[in-house]
């Protein structure tokens, strides 16, 4: 039963192969900043429930930029309007033709597939675009995108050259300190400012910011190496799957 969990959760079986997941190979990669978030909850239970109104949020914003990009009018929930009108007014200064949104992708070479965001036309340049609405940009970001657009590439004539993080935020700023205030997690995270001031919040604002990946070998490479502490990690399992065409490369 755990071993069929486990199989199902990490990876895809495709054409009668299992492959690992790209998020599963990238969850081996040190998060400090998640690590430190971990500590400082009050209790095992109350953290899952953070979580999960986290990953709600993000699904949400995610859902529903996805559909913009396809050319439909979602309905937007109140709650993230701010983050959503500066999605739009990113969209008004760049111009984004999408390609695919959701694709399942493949790297038989290397052993592994996952799912992107979406591919298109970004200011004429094609890639692949993920979107994240964390507090900032992490390198982690780029090791996975990177690990989608060489998949990508190895099934297609016309390559993806590049690949972009897109994270879409909303804040509440102080009017008195400067300090910022997000409440995604039913709770209100506050950064900055003055400890002791008595916080006199303006109204919620989005934050929409682009970045592209720097050197694209540095971090594939960077993947292949978590894969490889992946699979040496988790060996024991992965050797009892008989259709992983990688299992005896590493394991």
């Amino acid at each position: 039963m755990i071993f069929r969990h486990l199989k199902t959760k990490h990876g895809y079986e495709i054409d009668g192969l299992w492959y690992p997941r790209v998020t599963s190979i990238c969850g081996i990669i040190a998060k400090p900043g998640l690590e430190k978030w971990l500590a400082n909850q009050e209790s095992f239970s109350a953290m899952q429930k953070k979580r999960k109104r986290i990953t709600d949020w993000g699904n949400l914003i995610h859902n529903t930029v996805e559909k913009i990009l396809l050319g439909k009018k979602p309905r937007i929930a109140p709650l993230i309007q701010p983050s959503i009108d500066a999605f739009s007014d990113w969209l008004k200064n760049h111009h984004f033709k999408i390609w695919d949104i959701e694709q399942q992708t493949l790297s038989k070479e290397h052993g592994y597939a996952g799912t992107f965001d979406a591919l298109g036309e970004l200011d004429g340049q094609l890639g692949i675009l993920d979107i994240k609405t964390s507090q900032a940009i992490w390198d982690e970001y780029f090791i996975q995108t990177t690990a989608y657009t060489r998949a990508y590439n190895e099934q297609v004539l016309k390559k993806a050259v590049t690949n972009w993080v897109l994270r879409i935020d909303q804040y509440q700023k102080c009017k008195l300190c400067g300090a910022k205030k997000r409440e995604k997690a039913g709770q209100p995270e506050i950064k900055s400012g003055q400890k002791t001031c008595s916080h006199k919040w303006a109204a919620p604002k989005g934050k929409c910011e682009l970045k592209e990946v720097a050197d694209q070998e540095l971090y594939f490479d960077t993947f292949l190496n978590a894969k490889r502490l992946w699979e040496f990690s988790n060996r024991d399992w992965l050797s009892k799957i008989k259709n992983y065409p990688g299992r005896f490369e590493h394991i």
